[in-house]
């Protein structure tokens, strides 16, 4: 009987698949069963009309589908040598003595299951996907590149990290174990799992061409003695990269409950930080509001950053730069200014709150209850409020509502929460096998408390939550290397892990040391017209008149286009669809949409271009099929198609969808 069109084994790739086992042996981990003359795999899952998971002698996993077939390196851990014999789980399992696999369907996915423990087990658990086409997701990166295959990374424990401190080796804060690929293939791996990611290049080229998954029970990882070490990932197939996206995202991870506040998407942000950095105080502040206003633009809030308080973590005003802070908040207020205040989850220990948190067991500890000290960048010597302890969390949330209560402040900046700023040594009051990531998890779900104006800049399963997610800090410099060029994967990056509601960094970064030159802070200031939301910080006016016309212009079409962008918001709740989208989701099978990285989709009737190059006089635009008209001009193109069209400083380039 004609097998379905549909059905995996209808694929010729799969009749190749079976082939593949029947090459001649080596010394590996499984036995292959030949029956009359037919060459069949020890492992077999057929999840109709899906995929079809097999093993070849290789070592090779074969997941076939209809559109293609990935591969994944497979037991790469196991003694040469090794048999595996069924064990009778699952869709299939095979049992090695030291580890068994357990291979089960589910949905348009197979489930891999590794296990190893008790004595003889194995310390490690390695499998590694290979990187076939173009593939996307991962986690939040220095360099953050599209395609992530562009940019070959050592191994790391994948945790919520601030990349800042160890720029080549950790990931970021908006960080989730999932990707797509345009070969319609997705991976997920489970949180129970200790993993340790390595994106290596094993031939030379500069690309990555493996994502290594290994399972390890090592530090900032812990598990209680004997606790089996666990390897769990999902390996998902549809026709491209957007229909797995679409189909795989749901099953793993929640939409926003809601849209973030609507006048933070319409008007910009005026934060402190890169103008005064720590040297902030109450007339600072009023100077920056009365220059917003004299200036002519438009605001969302003023924002006091970094050093207000008068200890880290004190959570009082310091009285000597901030002597009526209720005045400051109501004298703003009535000036047409909302004011936010940033705040963080540390208590250095020379605080009076300090002494008090410690007695009371609310600051992270290790396994004896002692509490444990960390660093950050503005204490030597701090403890952190453990928010997975309900009473520590309670306290915590309730000295930042008094304070709301007693100045009138409306929303706050919620810095750090990654879990790199944990003590060496260290508990949380949650299962041992989510340790550390939940740490992330529960200081979002803590924070998002305080409503729709929050900004966080971490993410960890915590999508359902309608706050914004900020860029970590970016530098004042041209390029890829945390400088503009990674503005847009950013923006990609935080929408296809369900992070739609993005505040971008400052307008022009956070100037460490070198401040940005005219032309990239005007560039900077267009790149984000059309993102979710503008933050302003090192001025416009420290330029010249030309600047600040061009900074308005950015502003008012950023304004302009504000109802689409709260329609995109809500959208955002209901659908898996980003609301700043890759090219390729309206071209998911077409090489120059895959990898065009310098743009987006707002929707899909708008595609704007940022200019990330200097002294640029032309710029490469890659239009997704339909008629696209270039805005500010007569110019009308039928795509897909790539073009050039000529550039000034002025050009603020984006294409809208021509309707009939």
């Amino acid at each position: 009987m004609a097998l379905p069109e549909r059905h995996p084994e209808a694929n010729p790739l799969f009749k190749e698949a079976k082939m593949r086992c029947c090459l001649p042996w080596v010394a590996g981990l499984v036995a292959v069963l030949v029956t009359g003359g037919v060459c069949e795999p020890l492992l077999s899952v057929p999840n109709a009309p899906h995929n079809t998971l097999t093993l070849d002698a290789h070592h090779t996993l074969h997941l076939v589908h209809p559109k293609g077939e990935a591969h994944v390196n497979w037991g790469l851990t196991l003694p040469e040598g090794a048999e595996g014999t069924p064990c009778g789980e699952g869709d299939s399992c095979l049992d090695f003595g030291v580890a068994r696999v357990v291979v089960t369907t589910e949905d348009h996915c197979q489930k891999v299951a590794w296990t190893s423990g008790g004595d003889g087990g194995l310390s490690e658990l390695k499998d590694c996907v290979l990187l076939e086409g173009h593939w996307f997701g991962g986690g939040q990166q220095i360099y953050q590149p599209w395609p992530i295959e562009k940019q070959p990374r050592e191994e790391t424990a994948y945790v919520t990290a601030d990349m800042l401190q160890k720029r080549l080796m950790w990931y970021g804060g908006v960080t989730e174990a999932y990707w797509v690929s345009s070969q319609g293939v997705a991976v997920r791996v489970e949180e129970e799992t200790p993993l340790f990611l390595s994106v290596p290049d094993t031939d030379g080229d500069e690309t990555a061409d493996e994502l290594c998954l290994s399972a390890r029970h090592d530090a900032p990882f812990v598990a209680a003695p004997g606790t089996p070490l666990t390897l769990t990932y999902f390996l998902c197939t549809a026709d491209d990269v957007r229909q797995v996206h679409e189909a795989t995202f749901p099953k793993f991870f929640s939409l926003p409950d809601g849209p973030p506040d609507a006048r933070m998407i319409r008007d910009p942000v005026w934060s402190t930080w890169a103008e005064y950095h720590a040297a902030v105080n109450d007339s600072r502040v009023l100077e920056l509001a009365r220059s917003i206003t004299e200036f002519g633009f438009n605001n969302s809030q003023v924002e006091i950053d970094d050093n207000w308080e008068t200890c880290y973590g004190e959570a009082v005003f310091n009285p000597e730069r901030f002597p009526d802070p209720k005045g400051l908040v109501d004298q703003l207020h009535s000036e047409g200014f909302r004011v936010t205040l940033w705040i963080h989850p540390f208590i250095n220990d020379d605080c009076p709150a300090f002494t008090y948190a410690d007695q009371q067991g609310y600051l992270i500890k290790d396994s004896t209850g002692t509490t444990q000290l960390t660093h950050w960048w503005q204490g030597n010597s701090a403890g952190a409020v453990d928010f997975t302890n309900e009473d520590a969390r309670s306290w915590w949330l309730q000295r930042i509502l008094d304070l709301q209560q007693q100045t009138g402040i409306d929303s706050f900046k919620f810095d750090a929460g990654e879990t790199s700023w944990l003590p060496e040594n260290y508990t949380l009051g949650v299962d041992e096998r989510l340790w550390p990531n939940f740490f992330t998890y529960k200081y979002v779900e803590s924070v998002a408390q305080f409503g729709n104006m929050v900004e966080t800049r971490v993410g960890r399963g915590s999508q359902r939550h309608a706050i914004f997610v900020r860029m970590l800090d970016k530098d004042s410099i041209w390029g890829y290397f945390n400088g503009i060029s990674t503005l847009v994967p950013s923006l990609l990056h935080s929408g296809i892990l369900g992070y739609p509601f993005v505040l971008p960094d400052m307008v022009g970064g956070n100037a460490y040391g070198i401040s940005p030159s005219k032309e990239l802070f005007v560039r900077w200031a267009q790149a984000n017209a059309f993102m979710p939301a503008i933050q302003f910080s090192i001025l416009p006016w420290n330029y010249d008149d030309e600047t600040i016309e061009l900074c308005r212009e950015v502003t008012r079409l950023h304004a302009e286009y504000t109802p689409l962008l709260l329609s995109l918001a809500d959208e955002a709740t209901t659908s898996v669809a980003p609301m700043m989208r890759p090219t390729w989701w309206l071209c998911p099978t077409l090489e120059e949409c895959l990898t065009v990285d310098q743009q987006f989709l707002v929707g899909d009737d708008l595609l704007a271009v940022p200019v990330v190059t200097a002294d640029a006089t032309t710029l490469d635009v890659v239009l997704p099929p339909g008629e696209w008209q270039q805005a500010g001009t007569e110019l009308t193109v039928t795509g897909p198609t790539t073009i050039t069209v000529d550039i000034t400083l002025s050009s603020i380039v984006y294409f809208t969808r021509v309707t009939s």
